[in-house]
């Protein structure tokens, strides 16, 4: 076929460059042993489901092929190598059954494709097209269904994570909630394109052309974020296993404590409360057995600054002494800011540049 006959536009040439993301992510986290987790290896395998996925239609859509070719069901891989990554990220553990479930679709519709291809059955134009309708539809509800069961263990795992526990860190679950809630609007919207049936297998295929770049952006954000995010769990987890050998240095106070304010002091010390972020004076109070108001003015009496401030500073002498640390020089800020007590980098960088007037990047640069 002449170049000139080719179905070439600038939105399959966007779609062409973001299928080139999917090896593209999968050379990074091989490469990069900062990135070579268990998990990230399925958010590769992710990203390349969508890439091959995307990557057939595109060589339909610029008629390099025909749209009955031996075409690989790629779209039943994407959600269950997904369902994968979160079962690694998450460190759960998914029985047989549940593996066994999510990939029977792709195994059905791979017999499927090969049956119409290979003219194993003989079957109509007419009814192929009815078939191929049909496994759209089935793709989206599976897609949907996939969906609701890692929300379902999302919330399991947050349930399970709801109280602190020093020897157990919480893995951040937001931004994966937040993901498969977009992943639902897109499905939803997915079912408007397909509503006349066999739209996907009329001569123009642009109506699809928004929705393959949308879920293009979606899955390799996801991807993107998976991998920074595993990264730092991953580092928050060596340095978590340093936290409960140490104890951070002793605090300045205004004057000799009495014997209330040391036992505070020592307890959420001893005990690393600190490194709990949603640390409050009510926990302590009934810790210690005494009444919230009558610690608040204790604390502000020997400490000479609040509550927060008192555990902000406890949580930066941490910090100082992870970011001095040379067997985490290469650790994220990210990952030593949430390992501190913080729950988030900016709160980190806030209280870190209060107590040294420097951020923890200069500070760490400052004493290499």
């Amino acid at each position: 076929m002449a170049s000139q006959d080719l179905n070439f536009n600038i939105f399959n040439i966007i779609i062409l460059i973001g299928i080139f993301q999917g090896p593209v992510f999968g050379l990074i986290v091989f490469l990069n042993r900062n990135f070579r987790f268990k998990a990230n290896f399925f958010l590769v395998f992710t990203a390349l489901a969508l890439s091959l996925n995307n990557f057939q239609y595109w060589l339909i859509d610029v008629e390099l092929v025909e749209k009955l070719f031996f075409h690989v069901p790629f779209e039943f891989l994407i959600m269950p190598m997904f369902y994968i990554f979160v079962d690694k990220y998450l460190q759960l553990e998914s029985s047989k059954k549940i593996l066994s479930f999510i990939f029977l679709p792709f195994i059905l519709s791979f017999l499927f494709r090969a049956i119409i291809t290979f003219n194993l059955i003989t079957l109509t134009d007419v009814s192929i097209h009815l078939l191929l309708t049909v496994e759209e539809y089935v793709s989206l509800v599976f897609s949907i269904v996939m969906i609701a069961i890692i929300l379902l263990e999302i919330h399991k795992y947050e349930k399970s994570k709801s109280s602190y526990d020093l020897l157990k860190i919480k893995a951040k679950t937001k931004w994966l909630k937040q993901a498969l809630i977009i992943g639902i609007i897109v499905c939803v919207s997915w079912v408007f394109v397909i509503k006349d049936d066999i739209a996907r297998f009329e001569d123009d295929l642009s109506t699809y052309y928004p929705l393959w770049i949308i879920i293009s952006l979606l899955v390799y954000w996801i991807v993107y974020k998976g991998i920074i995010e595993t990264q730092i769990f991953n580092q928050r987890l060596d340095i978590r296993n340093d936290i409960i050998k140490t104890v951070p240095s002793e605090l300045k106070v205004s004057q000799v404590p009495d014997d209330l304010f040391v036992e505070v002091k020592n307890s959420i010390i001893n005990n690393k409360l600190y490194l709990n972020p949603n640390l409050n004076l009510d926990f302590v109070a009934k810790k210690v057995d005494v009444s919230t108001s009558h610690l608040s003015k204790i604390i502000n009496k020997n400490a000479n600054q609040s509550f927060t401030d008192f555990i902000n500073q406890l949580r930066v002498e941490n910090a100082k002494t992870i970011l001095l640390n040379p067997e985490y020089k290469n650790y994220t800020i990210e990952a030593i800011g949430y390992e501190s007590g913080f729950n988030s980098k900016s709160n980190f960088y806030m209280a870190f540049k209060k107590e040294t007037q420097k951020t923890p990047s200069a500070f760490r640069s400052s004493h290499k």
